[in-house]
C-alpha cells in the first residue's frame, strides 16, 4: 500500500493549481520572455459508429497528452520517486495534465498551444495510460515555442490479439445484453510523433518564425506510474526499442 505521506505528496503534485500550464485559446500578441510554450497538433479519431443518425463524424477528444517536469539525472518526474529531493520551487506542482482547450481547428485536426514554465518536460502519459516503462523527454526553454509536431494516439495490442472492430450490429446486441454484455478488452496507449507536414495545420502566424525549434527528444525516460492507469512504452511493445533510442526531431513548417 502506498504511505499516507507518499499519497498526500502525489495528490498534490497532481492537483490543478493556479501555476500550472495554461492551454492559451488565442495566439498571444507576444510571448513572456519567463515562459516556455509547447506546441502539438492532435488527429481526430474518426467515429465507427458516424453512419448511425445523428452520431458525431468524430470520437470527443476525451484525453490528451499529460507532461511533467523531468529531474533526468535521478531519473524521475521532480519531487516525487527517485527525484524526490528535486522538487519543483514555489507552488506549482510537477504536472501538467491533458487541458481540452485548442488554439485553432481544422477538418480532422486539433492543435494546442500550452503555456508552461521552462524546464525537462517528460511525455507522462495518455489518457488512461502511463509511459513511465519508457518515454520522451525534452527541454522547454524560456521564450520559445517547442514544437512537437503532429501526435497520433492508437490502442497498443500485441501482435495478434487484436479484437475485431466494433460494428453497429455489435453494439445494439451489447446494449440489449445489458449488464450481461461481455466487456471488450482494454489495451493501453501508445503513440506516434512526426513533423508538421502540408496538410496539417500550419504554426500559427502569430508566432514569430524565429521563436518556434523543432523538439528533441530524448528516448528512455522512466518514472514511476503516478497516473494509476496502464502502463506502456510510449512507442508500444511491438516498436523496436533499439532504434527508438536516438533523437526524434519534428521540424514546425517554413511560414
Amino acid at each position: 500500500m502506498i504511505g499516507w505521506s507518499r499519497f498526500a505528496a502525489l495528490a498534490l503534485a497532481i492537483a490543478p493549481s493556479s501555476a500550472q500550464a495554461v492551454a492559451l485559446k488565442h495566439v498571444p500578441a507576444a510571448l513572456s520572455p519567463a515562459k516556455a510554450y509547447i506546441l502539438v497538433e492532435y488527429k481526430r479519431v474518426p467515429n465507427p459508429m458516424a453512419g448511425v443518425p445523428l452520431s458525431a463524424k468524430y470520437l470527443p477528444q476525451m484525453g490528451g497528452l499529460a507532461f511533467a517536469r523531468y529531474d533526468a539525472a535521478l531519473g524521475d518526474v521532480r519531487g516525487l520517486g527517485k527525484a524526490a529531493s528535486s522538487p519543483v520551487a514555489g507552488k506549482a506542482g510537477p504536472i501538467e495534465a491533458f487541458r481540452n482547450r485548442p488554439v485553432l481547428k481544422a477538418e480532422g485536426s486539433l492543435l494546442y498551444l500550452l503555456e508552461v514554465e521552462p524546464d525537462t518536460y517528460v511525455v507522462l502519459g495518455w489518457a488512461n495510460t502511463s509511459f513511465s516503462l519508457g518515454s520522451y523527454s525534452f527541454e522547454a526553454k524560456a521564450g520559445t515555442v517547442t514544437d512537437l509536431g503532429v501526435v497520433s494516439a492508437a490502442p497498443d495490442w500485441p501482435k495478434g490479439e487484436e479484437p475485431e472492430p466494433m460494428t453497429v450490429g455489435k453494439l445494439f446486441g451489447a446494449a440489449l445484453a445489458g449488464p450481461f454484455a461481455k466487456a471488450r478488452p482494454v489495451a493501453p496507449s501508445r503513440l506516434t510523433f512526426r513533423p508538421r507536414g502540408a496538410d496539417d495545420i500550419p504554426v500559427p502566424a502569430g508566432l514569430a518564425p524565429d521563436r518556434v525549434v523543432p523538439v528533441s527528444f530524448s528516448y528512455g525516460a522512466t518514472f514511476g506510474n503516478y497516473l494509476g492507469g496502464l502502463v506502456n512504452r510510449i512507442d508500444g511493445v511491438n516498436a523496436d526499442h533499439a532504434s527508438a533510442a536516438t533523437p526524434v526531431e519534428s521540424a514546425p513548417t517554413e511560414q
